[in-house]
């Protein structure tokens, strides 16, 4: 007799690595948060500075790193690198829910740090841009999100049509970035970006610089702008 196989999926805790900052000039009792996301190949550390000059004054900031390592090989040693990203798994669903309880684990660390949950701002840089829309539709804290800044990043691959959000995303207003030179997501493949979010959020921006696929620095008055009048 053949022997019978079965597949299933467990749920266990992992370890995810949190950088925190105060923004410039102080924070009150109960700050805004924003909660920032590196793309792959990347780690909290290096998007922390990103973070700082765009955040809202007072906010509380966080940088998160992805769960998932892999080694990358570095164009300018000899040796590997070890980077993060937010693919734990094979399966897209699971992906989902490790984003998910990422940043909910984060909001509730903000809450307990004088970070305000009513006030959370997202900020993902490639990889993670796709879930923090997603995640915008069903907040994991109960809270619509204050703002979301996309930077070189893509939407949900399953948003193919203008369909409406939620009651959420309807509160939640949204500045995507894209640059003119990305290698990843060319300027064909973000044609529709800005109607397929504005559909789904209370607002949706646009917006192209030159350069490729890293975080334009002549982005950063957009989005620091964006971002205060949202914290």
């Amino acid at each position: 007799m053949d022997p019978k196989f079965v597949e299933t999926t467990l749920s266990i805790r992992i370890p995810v690595r949190l950088l925190a900052a105060e923004a410039a000039e102080g924070r009150g009792p109960a700050a805004p948060i924003l909660i920032g996301m590196h793309g792959y190949g990347q780690d909290a550390d290096s998007l922390l500075p990103v973070l700082l000059r765009v955040a809202p004054p007072g906010s509380l900031v966080l940088s998160l790193e992805g769960p998932e390592s892999a080694y990358l090989e570095d164009t300018d040693t000899s040796g590997a690198r070890r980077g993060f990203h937010w693919g734990v798994s094979t399966r897209h669903e699971d992906n989902r829910a490790v984003h998910r309880a990422c940043v909910a684990e984060a909001i509730s660390w903000a809450g307990a740090h004088g970070g305000d949950p009513e006030r959370v701002l997202l900020f993902g840089f490639s990889q993670p841009c796709s879930f923090n829309y997603r995640l915008a539709l069903a907040p994991p804290h109960g809270v619509p999100f204050r703002a979301i800044a996309g930077i070189c990043g893509g939407i949900p691959g399953e948003w193919k049509s203008n369909d409406s959000g939620t009651g959420a995303s309807r509160e939640t207003d949204v500045l995507h970035v894209s640059t003119r030179e990305d290698e990843i997501y060319s300027l064909d493949k973000i044609a529709h970006y800005r109607e397929r979010l504005a559909a789904r959020f209370r607002n949706a921006t646009h917006s192209l610089y030159d350069g490729g696929h890293r975080v334009p620095s002549a982005s950063a008055h957009e989005v620091k702008t964006f971002l205060a009048a949202h914290g």
